[in-house]
């Protein structure tokens, strides 16, 4: 696994876990116990929880890695490799309104194209420069406690929004980048807003989390590029 980040001046560096045997091993090894340990240390932080993901198994987790539309980035120290920081790149997907799950958009979107025998139609839309934007959703970033104040957080949304801003340019076409982020979480928000990403117009949206079985304020952001 290369880092992505060579000139990271700190005991940690960003890396991008790839889809083969070594990944999957240290995505099990260390991104597995990074994930349920925040679940536990910040469940309001998440739009999943700690019961449900504690009863995945091995092909649930790894469901994530092996997914051909996600690409997972983390931020690890340099000492151990144990993981401290992620978020994920989904897309390209069929629409660039965020959702809360973009995976699970991706899958509806693959089954549907399946169903529809449309599935290499959808894949020559991608592909096809035809001034239509490429919709990409980063998943938030979660940082755990103890590497907060280093700058992991946004290192990783510049190194994710860097791979779609690489691969929409290589097809001649618009970039559409989204995140979503709790309406609460001012400091996540801040961050995202450093990195070039701006609010949506209509303010914070009262969305109903499944899992959860609540309602959770949620906030669009869309990113606009740095100035």
């Amino acid at each position: 696994m290369a880092a992505t980040d060579e000139n990271h001046k700190s005991r940690f560096k960003i890396i991008v876990i790839p889809a083969n045997e070594e990944g999957c091993r240290f995505y099990l090894e260390q991104c597995k116990p990074f994930r349920l340990a925040s679940l536990q240390q910040d469940p309001h932080a998440f739009g999943s929880t700690y019961k449900r993901e504690i009863a995945f198994d091995d092909e649930a987790w790894l469901s994530r890695i092996n997914n051909p539309s996600a690409t997972t980035y983390v931020a690890v120290q340099s000492d151990d490799n144990r993981v401290v920081a992620s978020t994920s790149l989904i897309g390209p997907l069929p629409k660039s309104s965020p959702v809360s799950n973009p995976y699970q958009l991706v899958v509806s979107a693959a089954a549907a194209a399946v169903v529809q025998g449309d599935a290499n139609n959808n894949n020559n839309k991608n592909d096809d420069p035809s001034g239509e934007p490429l919709c990409f959703q980063m998943s938030a970033v979660y940082t755990s406690p103890e590497a907060r104040g280093q700058g992991l957080a946004k290192s990783l949304i510049k190194t994710a929004t860097e791979e779609a801003r690489g691969r929409a340019q290589a097809l001649g076409r618009p970039l559409a980048l989204s995140v979503v982020v709790y309406a609460d979480n001012g400091a996540a928000i801040s961050v995202y807003e450093r990195c070039g990403f701006v609010r949506d117009a209509g303010g914070a949206k009262l969305v109903f989390n499944a899992v959860k079985n609540a309602s959770e304020e949620q906030l669009e952001m869309y990113f606009q590029g740095v100035s």
